[in-house]
């Protein structure tokens, strides 16, 4: 969904299955997996849609779709209408994480990977995030060195592409982050690097962290083991 577009929302649909569906006859599987099919096809035309897989890598999420919108008014007529499919009546929305794009004010404005229709990597890490209000209370360029000491060390792990959207007022987060990676191990080292930063004396909250391997919307039900 490469786009020039000023405004484009976010929102990341972690959803749970009730097992009773799994215990459904074949047949009436096999239609309610078409119907998505068809469903999923037709919502495409109003924003992307990127499923991810989450079954064995968090107990309370079986999936999520990543929903990249213009205004997120579609966005809630698309979790109505799931719900009306066959599939759609036996899940539970556990988390849903709305975000905006938005150009940092700590770097020089660039489009996020999402934005230019990279090819996905293979696993995605989607948490939400907090920081204290000791932070915005810090003068801005003392803010903007710590920022450049976590961009520093974020390219010395150039195999993880971050996407960063913002959600101050659309959520209880300030933001919400996506990170892309090939090797669950890259990230993993990422992540415990930036634990020694100036920057994370200021983090409140970075969970729950929702990992999920990219899928396509055409194997949903193989992958999720229906």
């Amino acid at each position: 969904m490469a786009t020039t577009t000023d405004i484009l929302y976010v929102d990341f649909l972690c959803f749970k299955v009730d097992a009773a569906f799994r215990r459904l006859p074949a047949q009436e599987i096999q239609k309610a997996k078409k119907e998505l099919e068809e469903f999923l096809k037709e919502a495409e035309k109003n924003f992307n849609i990127r499923p991810y897989l989450t079954i064995g890598l968090r107990q309370e999420v079986d999936f999520f779709l990543w929903l990249i919108a213009e205004d997120l008014a579609p966005v809630q007529s698309f979790i109505a209408s799931l719900y009306r499919t066959v599939f759609g009546k036996y899940l539970s929305l556990v988390y849903s994480f709305v975000a905006m794009k938005k150009p940092s004010p700590y770097a020089l404005p660039h489009q996020q990977a999402f934005e230019k229709d990279d090819p996905p990597k293979k696993y995605l890490f989607v948490y939400p995030f907090v920081k204290s209000r000791e932070w915005y209370l810090l003068p801005f360029e003392k803010r903007k060195a710590i920022m450049e000491e976590h961009t520093r060390i974020a390219r010395e792990y150039a195999t993880v592409r971050l996407n960063t959207t913002y959600s101050f007022g659309l959520g209880d987060q300030e933001f919400v982050l996506a990170f892309e990676a090939d090797v669950p191990a890259d990230f993993e080292n990422l992540v415990q690097r930036l634990r020694e930063t100036e920057g994370s004396r200021y983090v409140i909250k970075d969970t729950p962290l929702i990992i999920g391997t990219v899928i396509s919307k055409e194997n949903l039900f193989e992958r999720l083991g229906l």
